[in-house]
Parts: structure tokens; C-alpha cells; sequence
């Protein structure tokens, strides 16, 4: 299984570039606007300062360790969901682990995110732990984490399955959904609205640098922040003399 194999429409081309350089904060404004208010993961946070990750989301769901069901699934087989998932990721994907929350243990560690790295993959994410951190920093792929645990993931993890919806971080997840992470964090956008929101959320950034200049210049916030039609026409013009 892979997303191709999910009969997923591809993005339009250009999309995921755009939306790369759109912040989370703006991306949950504009979904705001289309009734998505449940779209940023909360205790999900950059492993390291001033990431930036922009990819589609490949789903592996963790489930509470059970003796009987992890002793039929050793790692070493073929069919193992974790093993499967991430040695046959496709490029641009982001692995997103469902770990319930749980920082009880390590999600994966340096060698995984090393083949994730390898098969080309855009980031990982988890709202469980990860260890090997050092390791994991010297890969240097975007990493998202609820915690560090030097635990391995069997020792309280089962994982259940791949390619299936999920939460991570509160956030329902369903693969092949565009996942944007920056220094705040990870946002998820539905996939049929990645295209309609990707030009908004720049622009949404672009206005909010020339506010920001207004109000450090000393404006008042009335009509500027909000901006009114006024600014507007005003932050149009300044485009456009740029």
C-alpha cells in the first residue's frame, strides 16, 4: 500500500511549494474561514528551531502494547505496518505516527528516520516520543514530537496499522492530507482545499508584514488591524512600488 495506490488526485503542481512558504498560523486562519477550526495539533512541537516541513501524510496508527498480538508481529517481518510503512514511503510523503499521546516510550528512533530520510521523505510527525535524538538531529529531517523517551516502541506500543485515518495531536488525519510545520508547530489541511487555500495563506502572510510595518511605524490598530479597505488599497500600492 501507498498513497499512489490509494487512488488519491494528484495536488495541483505547484500547490505544495506555495503552501511551503505560507506560516501555520495563517494556513489555520484561512481554513477558519471554510468552517475547519480543529486543524492544528496541540502538544506536537519542531524538534529543532526554524523548521519548515510541507508534505502529504502517510498514516501509521499505534495502539497500547498487548503481549499475545506483539509476539505474532516481530519487526523482522515483511508485513510489519511500522517496517512496511517506512521502507516503502514515497517521496514528499510525512509520516505521521497516532501514538495516543503516549511519551512512555520512543515512536521510532535515528535508524528509522534515517530510511525515511533516504526513501526521500518530507518530515516525520508523532504526538508520542521519539528517541535516539541526537542521532535523529543529525539526519536532518523535519521532525515534529510530543516528547524524547529512550524506550523502544514495543515496550508499549502495538503497531496496529497503515494507510488508515487517525489523530495526531487531536487532530483527525486522513492520508494523503497536506501536512504544513513550521516553528509553531503542524497544521493539517484537508486535502480538497490545499489548492483553494495555498495563494490565500501567502497572501494572508505578505499583508500581515506590511501591517506589521505600519503598527512598528506607530499606527493605531483602528483600520490597520484589522486592516479596513482603506489599508487595503494601501498595502495594493506598496506592492506594488516594491
Amino acid at each position: 500500500m501507498s498513497l499512489s495506490g490509494l487512488g488519491l488526485e494528484p495536488l495541483p503542481a505547484g500547490v505544495l511549494e506555495t503552501l511551503g512558504r505560507a506560516s501555520t498560523a495563517s494556513i489555520t486562519s484561512e481554513l477558519f474561514k471554510l468552517g475547519i477550526r480543529h486543524s492544528f495539533m496541540t502538544g506536537v512541537d519542531p524538534l529543532e528551531s526554524n523548521t519548515r516541513m510541507v508534505g502529504e501524510a502517510v498514516t501509521l496508527r499505534y495502539l497500547p502494547f498487548r503481549e499475545d498480538l506483539n509476539a505474532l508481529q516481530p519487526s523482522s517481518l515483511p508485513e510489519h505496518p511500522q517496517r512496511k510503512t517506512i521502507d516503502n514511503i514515497e517521496k514528499g510523503g510525512i509520516l505521521v505516527i497516532d501514538a495516543r499521546g503516549s511519551l512512555r516510550s520512543g515512536t521510532l528512533g535515528e535508524i528509522l528516520m534515517a530510511r525515511l530520510k533516504a526513501r526521500g521523505a518530507a518530515g516525520m510527525v508523532t504526538d508520542g516520543a521519539i528517541r535516539d535524538v541526537e542521532g535523529i538531529r543529525g539526519v536532518g529531517l523535519p521532525t515534529y514530537i510530543g516528547g524524547v523517551h529512550a524506550s523502544a516502541s514495543n515496550t508499549v506500543h502495538y503497531a496496529a496499522d497503515a494507510y488508515v485515518p487517525i489523530q495526531c495531536g487531536g487532530v483527525t488525519i486522513i492520508p494523503g492530507d497536506v501536512l504544513v510545520g513550521d516553528s509553531d508547530g503542524v497544521v493539517v489541511i484537508p486535502r480538497k482545499y490545499a489548492a483553494q487555500i495555498a495563494d490565500q495563506a501567502v497572501y494572508h502572510d505578505d499583508i500581515e508584514v506590511y501591517i506589521y510595518e505600519r503598527i512598528t511605524g506607530g499606527d493605531s490598530l483602528i483600520g490597520v488591524y484589522p486592516p479596513n479597505e482603506q489599508t487595503v488599497r494601501d498595502y495594493e500600492s506598496s506592492k506594488k512600488n516594491r
